[in-house]
């Protein structure tokens, strides 16, 4: 299986390679057409709930996403295919499902021989530069490739049990400051430039001026703590879902300050905004407070909102699209010619409103194995949605009776769709067994951070 994998990557690598140069639209061409964009900023919010934007009916005051979205198209129904930070990265980087693409763990490095967005872009003449919040995005990791600029600058301990653990991840101002800075140098463009910002994941302490107050309300409905930590009650699940809130309103806060400085600067008006998370976090639901442990709606729903010269204003589209649809839609939102490899398809006709469904049937993903129990497969088709093993019994929900996902209808196999995209993708990646480098493994566990 492995070597039958290292063989269909060698072909993806290839066919990139022969279309190389053929698929990039010359800049030039690109500058002359006021219509479309010639400038990116990708914008990624670690452990972002969609449910919890204001824009999407949620309780946290977000002016600047909210006024993203009023300029933009908001996507209702926007999928991860993995709650874990790097596997969800390398998705929406290169346009490949996991099991595809083989980083289905954190400190996986990206393989080498997959084309990103930004070696695309690079090649096609644009500037590139990435400023990232958290280490499991470093380097070393391959997620530097293709950009010229790639700032990872940790200021802060990661707790966790209790203990401060060495630096790991940067304050969402940090970051700002730095990408303005970059920003200002390449205005002009053409440019893309990734931001990623870290603060709402775990944990949890919002800067002076974001903490919400205690009298604020939080639903406990369907909520409850991890068993080993129920013995702390409901105060204290309240005020967990308080400062998961107060990190949203302070990473609002940061994005406002991003895109006021490329308002300031003059590129607004050719520069696209894509802005979305890489997956959301449990905060008790299904009796889980952080991410990864499974795949339900609080987990691998997330926000995405695209701003850009030629789509509408608050035009909000409600059809199925996940994170591999990025990759080939900013491609043609900047008039870049995308290679013949993704499993993303290019949402931008819909977004347009030239067509009126989603391009995309379907929203599928995966988890890695975890805490002893084996990979598990999602996918959800218009309200129906299933949850299982790949060779065992799933669930099957109905998000429209049972939006919480606690009642099952039934315990099925995986449905046929899903195992048509699975065999004809997982062909030119590997077993979903392979680990991460163990030196690599070996910090992760010190910091608390795999399990």
């Amino acid at each position: 299986m492995a070597s039958r994998g290292r063989q269909a990557l060698r072909t993806l690598a290839v066919a990139w390679l022969l279309c190389a140069h053929t698929a990039a639209t010359p800049v030039a061409a690109v500058a002359v057409d006021e219509s479309r964009a010639t400038s990116l900023v990708l914008i990624t919010i670690d452990t972002l709930r969609a449910d919890h934007v204001h824009a999407y009916g949620g309780p946290v005051p977000t002016p600047s996403l909210d006024r993203l979205a009023s300029q933009g198209v908001l996507v209702e129904s926007a999928y991860s295919p993995t709650p874990s930070t790097g596997p969800a990265h390398v998705s929406l980087l290169t346009g490949l499902h996991v099991w595809r693409h083989r980083t289905l763990q954190n400190a996986i490095p990206l393989d080498p021989r997959l084309p990103t967005l930004a070696n695309i872009l690079g090649d096609s003449g644009f500037e590139t530069g990435a400023f990232v919040s958290s280490y499991i995005l470093h380097r070393r990791f391959g997620f530097h490739r293709g950009f010229a600029t790639y700032v990872f600058e940790p200021s802060e301990p990661y707790l966790w049990r209790g203990k401060r653990r060495k630096r790991f991840w940067t304050r969402g101002e940090e970051t700002t400051r730095a990408a303005n800075s970059w920003l200002s140098k390449h205005a002009e463009g053409p440019f893309f430039l990734w931001v990623h910002y870290f603060d709402p994941h775990w944990p949890y302490r919002p800067p002076v001026g974001f903490r919400v107050s205690p009298q604020d309300p939080v639903d406990l409905t369907g909520k409850k703590l991890p068993r080993d930590q129920r013995v702390r009650g409901a105060r204290h699940l309240k005020d967990l879902n308080r400062a998961y809130r107060g990190e949203i309103a302070y990473v609002d806060a940061q994005v406002g300050k991003l895109l006021e400085r490329i308002k300031l600067l003059g590129a607004d008006a050719r520069t696209a905004v894509v802005l979305t998370s890489d997956h959301g976090e449990g905060l008790g639901d299904h009796g889980v407070m952080e991410h990864g442990l499974h795949l339900f709606e609080e987990l691998v729903r997330v926000p995405m909102i695209i701003r850009a010269p030629g789509l509408p204003a608050g035009r909000r589209v409600s059809g199925p699209a996940q994170l591999e649809d990025l990759a080939p839609t900013i491609l043609a939102l900047l008039g870049v010619d995308a290679p013949p490899i993704f499993d993303g398809v290019d949402l931008l006709p819909w977004l347009r409103g030239e067509i009126d469904v989603s391009p995309r049937a379907a929203v599928v993903g995966a988890r890695a194995s975890n805490k002893g129990m084996r990979p598990y497969f999602y996918i959800r088709e218009g309200s129906k949605k299933w949850i299982g093993q790949r060779d065992g019994p799933g669930s099957l929900y109905d998000l429209s009776r049972d939006p919480g996902e606690s009642d099952p209808e039934d315990s099925v196999e995986m449905p046929s769709r899903l195992k048509e995209i699975v065999a004809a993708s997982e062909a030119d990646g590997a077993a979903l067994a392979e680990r991460p480098d163990p030196e690599v493994l070996r910090a992760l566990r010190a910091l608390g951070y795999a399990d």
